[in-house]
């Protein structure tokens, strides 16, 4: 999440901000921002204006398509590269990747054996995306700078402190983030009322966890894991839940060559597809999922509406944002590979 910190956490400066670059391509639900003007790169953007209101109400709480979603995105990229270009700092605009098969998640366990057959755990594809985190422009760019250049791009793009925004996501953990940065501008931009988007974004990004935990946490899941962990023994892969067979994956493969490395993950997860196939396990966690996933929407169906709104609200600005970018392949690049334009040397 961009912008956003735990006061727990270990991040200094350098780290805080490669870890938001590595995330700025993420949709705008995935952006948990600051404040300031992004187009101008003011450090307190305005106040939502008097029809801010007026307009939220207006909009339909439908979930946005997935074309919408990415106009969203690329517009607060845009917008959050005006506002770093405006305060000295290059910051490219970049898009974001469609998900993949390779990428499918599996909270109880590995339930395809074709899948598992495929991609194992789908190590290789996190292997691809931590590649893909340092081949990334911005992370070059911001590999490049000194220290102070550094810390001052930090606060350009997140603000000083996480200091402004606050939220309690449902499982309890409070998210701050900085009222002012580049990121927060963008946001207050599209959004209008900056602290009621980080709020609603905070609690509808984090519905999953509560999701799952419930599934974890019934008494039919702990049978269905009984019988599955039974079939595994049989298999000889003792391993007393999904949890514990995918950390078992980990050790296993550590140290090894990449090529044996997929044989021996891709083994150990055909073998718990199979059990988790062959025994009532994946169908009693698709049930639990579907049956708890309905009792999450319900529970927090206001924010989930709320945050629809928010999304379709902002979305005339976000495409007439977008319309205004020069094309990918024009006269300006595609933002560009970032270059820094204080005269330092960066290698």
């Amino acid at each position: 999440m961009i912008g956003t910190q735990w006061t727990t956490g270990r991040s200094g400066p350098a780290v805080a901000l490669v870890a938001a670059l590595a995330l700025a391509s993420l949709a705008s639900l995935t952006g948990c921002g600051a404040g300031g003007g992004a187009g101008h790169g003011a450090g307190r953007g305005p106040r939502p204006d008097a029809g801010h209101a007026a307009r939220l109400a207006a909009a339909p709480a439908v979930e946005p398509t997935t074309a919408q979603a990415r106009t969203l995105a690329r517009a607060e990229q845009i917008l959050i590269s005006r506002c770093m270009v405006g305060r000295g700092f290059a910051y490219a605009v970049t898009g974001t990747a469609p998900e993949s098969e390779e990428r499918r998640v599996f909270p109880y366990a590995v339930d395809d054996v074709e899948w598992a057959r495929a991609h194992g755990y789908g190590g290789r594809a996190d292997r691809a995306d931590a590649e893909a985190r340092l081949a990334d422009p911005n992370q070059r760019y911001f590999r490049g700078l000194s220290p102070a250049r550094r810390a001052a791009a930090r606060t350009a793009l997140m603000g000083a402190s996480p200091v402004g925004l606050s939220a309690t996501t449902p499982t309890g953990m409070t998210l701050t983030a900085s009222a002012e940065g580049c990121t927060a501008g963008a946001q207050r931009e599209l959004y209008g009322d900056l602290p009621g988007w980080f709020r609603v974004k905070v609690i509808t990004m984090n519905l999953r966890p509560v999701r799952e935990s419930l599934v974890h946490e019934d008494p039919k899941y702990a049978r269905a894991v009984g019988a599955w962990a039974a079939c595994m023994r049989e298999a000889g892969r003792p391993y007393a839940s999904p949890d514990a067979s995918r950390q078992a994956a980990a050790t296993l493969t550590e140290g090894l060559p990449a090529d044996r490395a997929e044989a021996t993950e891709t083994a150990l997860a055909v073998t718990e597809a199979t059990c988790a196939t062959g025994t009532e396990l994946a169908r009693v966690s698709r049930a639990l999922d579907r049956a708890h996933g309905e009792e999450v929407r319900s529970r927090f169906r206001d924010e989930i509406a709320l945050r629809q709104r928010f999304q379709n609200a902002a979305l005339p600005t976000a495409e007439r944002v977008v319309r205004q970018y020069p094309d990918e392949d024009g006269p300006s690049g595609r933002s560009g590979a970032p270059s820094d334009t204080s005269g330092e040397n960066h290698g």
